[in-house]
This record gives structure tokens, sequence and C-alpha cells, in this order.
């Protein structure tokens, strides 16, 4: 399915290119080259402030499952550097050797001391997931075949494991209810297109196709003009709870943009427009009309959200807003796309990036004033925006 950006207005283009570039590269990825990287214990720190000191010396594995895949990524899609490979392999290095429980069959850590001491056992599903995609990517980046068989070895106990019964909805707790998780369509379409983007095969796109049939069959309804995040194990809406009626604008617009990924690798229009479509529901659900930006939460009858940071605006939200209408207007071409567009990226650039330390923001109030600065945490670090820089920069030169 063909790429057109030559509607874009004269110049803005070259004006976008630009942008993407030195936000990606002469910003991003040295900051954490330069405050990230333990070479004293290996791995990355993962609590930095906003000039990049360390606030506190723990390390969570998902954050480092990522970083790897990040660096890897780079290096093998834009330019074999070696100074990404060596910071691919320090992260990789210290994951393997401390990041997994002993005799737990697969599963991993969430969170280590700096030495690599265990501090907790929690979201060990996503920690693997990101764990994947970091050991396959640098498979590849160090053409190290023992790596791609840890890989799939950690693929095969992950994957089975999506789209079980949850009773626990996210940002939530465990209730007398079965929730099937949009979350999990998710990963397994992060996984399954990682690993089918170094080594193609049936099994990823059969995964690919698991996801997509439920993100577009049971989350996505078109007569709430909403994706839910929870719905039954049948993909009933679950409306008399208030967990049912979650929506997330941000993971229903990064769940879009790889619907559209699929989409386009497949010359599937309809699957095109169904993504555009939740874009758009999303956005209109989402945007904060008084303020601008999009909220972090909304339940789609307007009631109270359960959990109590509905209006945050954060930035992997608009990270991923941005990435998701520029790869929709470039396959559809439609106005609306590209209007949107242009509003997210005023707000975005105007309000996250940091001009006085570098990186960007996290999380700012409703009003868009910053109310944490820290550029790190247990979930925000090398990964949401230099993902979306980089799809945003590769899709710009083509």
């Amino acid at each position: 399915m063909k790429i057109d950006l030559s509607m874009l207005p004269t110049g803005r283009l070259e004006q976008l290119r630009e942008q993407y570039r030195a936000s990606l590269f002469d910003d991003v990825v040295p900051w954490w080259e330069k405050h990230s990287l333990d070479r004293e214990c290996g791995g990355y720190y993962s609590l930095l402030e906003r000039d990049g000191h360390v606030w506190a010396t723990d390390k969570y594995m998902w954050m480092t499952g990522r970083e790897i895949w990040m660096f890897s990524h780079l290096y093998n899609h834009h330019k074999n550097n070696p100074a990404w490979l060596d910071a691919a392999r320090l992260g990789a290095d210290f994951i393997l050797k401390h990041g997994f429980v002993p005799d737990g069959g697969g599963k991993m850590y969430f969170r280590l001391a700096r030495d690599g001491r265990p501090r907790s056992k929690v979201l060990s599903l996503y920690t693997e997931l990101f764990a994947v995609i970091g050991i396959a990517e640098l498979s590849k980046a160090a053409g190290d075949e023992s790596l791609w068989t840890r890989a799939m070895a950690m693929y095969d106990f992950l994957v089975p494991r999506f789209g079980q019964p949850e009773d626990t909805a996210q940002l939530g707790y465990p209730i007398e209810a079965q929730f099937h998780m949009q979350a999990h369509d998710m990963c397994r379409i992060t996984a399954a297109w990682a690993l089918n983007e170094i080594r193609p095969s049936q099994r990823f796109e059969d995964d690919l196709s698991v996801s997509v049939e439920s993100m577009v069959n049971w989350h996505w309804k078109p007569e709430l003009s909403a994706l839910l995040e929870h719905v039954a194990m049948d993909g009933a809406p679950m409306l008399d709870l208030p967990e049912g009626r979650m929506v997330i604008p941000g993971h229903a617009i990064e769940s879009a943009w790889m619907l559209l990924e699929v989409a386009r690798k497949r010359g599937d229009e309809l699957l095109v427009r169904t993504a555009v479509d939740i874009v758009l529901a999303s956005l209109e659900r989402g945007w904060d009309r008084e303020y601008g930006g999009l909220i972090y939460i909304a339940n789609i009858d307007g009631t109270p959200c359960h959990p109590l940071c509905p209006n945050l605006k954060l930035w992997w939200t608009h990270c991923e807003t941005l990435y998701a209408l520029l790869l929709g207007y470039a396959l559809t071409g439609r106005r609306e796309l590209w209007t949107w567009y242009e509003r997210v990226h005023e707000y975005t650039f105007n309000r996250f990036p940091d001009p006085q330390y570098g990186e960007w923001l996290g999380y700012l109030d409703r009003d868009g004033k910053p109310m944490w600065t820290a550029k790190a945490n247990g979930w925000k670090g090398f990964f949401h925006l230099p993902r979306v820089l980089f799809r945003c920069h590769q899709l710009l030169q083509t």
C-alpha cells in the first residue's frame, strides 16, 4: 500500500523532517546515552531527574527490555553505530544475568536493585514482552543466533498467556469478574510484529491476525465510538462496571497505528478505514476542548473514572497520536487527519520538549503545566518517545 505525503503544504515536509531528525538524534538519543548507562554494574538507570542525574538506583526490567530494543532497532534500521550496539549489549547482559526468576519457567522480575538483587516480581507479563523484543532485535544487530534462540523460547512462554481471563482490570484491583484485556492484544501485536520484521514467518502472521481480529471485532465498538479497554471474554461490553466503561485514548490510538502498519503491509483497505475510525473517535473522546491536549482516561458515558488521574496530559499519549495521524494521512490523504495532526503537533512540541535540560517532560496537569519533571521513572523510559520520533522520521523520508 503506497505512502504519499506529496500533498503536504509547501515546505512543511522539509520542516517536519528536520524537526523529527533533530529531536531524535540531536537531543533524545544523546541524552539517554549520556545519563542512563550504568557502566559499573551493568544495565540502565531507570530513575533519572530532569537534568539526567540518578535519583534512585533501582532498575525496572520492562524499561530495560525497551531500551535494549530501541538501541538495537536504531542500529538495525538507521546506522550501524557501534555505540548503540554496545549500549544494547550492556542492557541485555544485565537482564539475562539477573532478570529471570530462578526455576520460574521463564518468569521475570519487574524491578531489581542496582546490582541485580530482586525487588519485585509484579507485572511479569509486560516485563517479558519487552525482554522478548529487545533480545530478538539485538540478535539481529549482533548477528548472534543464540540470542534469537533465547528470544524464541521467551516468545513460546509468553504468547499463550495473552487473551486469558483477568480478574484485575488495568489500573485496578481484583474483582469477581473476568476481563478480556485490550492490553494483551497490544502486547501480542507488538511482539509478533517485531519478530516478524526480523525473521518473517506464518506463525507471527497468525499471531498478528489474532490481535487484529480481537481489537476490531471485540474491543472496537463503533456503535459506542469507542475502543474499550476491557470487555467480557466473549467480547460483550461490560458497561455495568466502571472498569468496562474505560477508554484510554492513547492506548486506542497506539493500537490503531499498529493496525495501520498491518493493513499497509497486507494491502487491507478495510482495516485502514477501521483504524482511522478508531483514531478519530478516540481524538473526539479524548481531546480537552478547554485546555487542549489529550486526557489520559475517559469513561464512555462521562461518569467519574475509577483512577484518580484521568485528566493528566502524558508524553506517550501525544507521541503515539502524532505517528498514528501522520501514517493515517500518508495512507489515505484524509484532510481531517492532517488537521488533527497539526493541532496535536502544536500542543506536543510546545509543551513536552525541555529546552533547558533536553529530552521531554512526561507529565502535565490538565492546563498543560509540568506536574512532575523527572525524565525517567518506572513507566517513562527510552521507548515511546524515540520510537515515535524514529517512525515519523522514517515515514517522512519515504
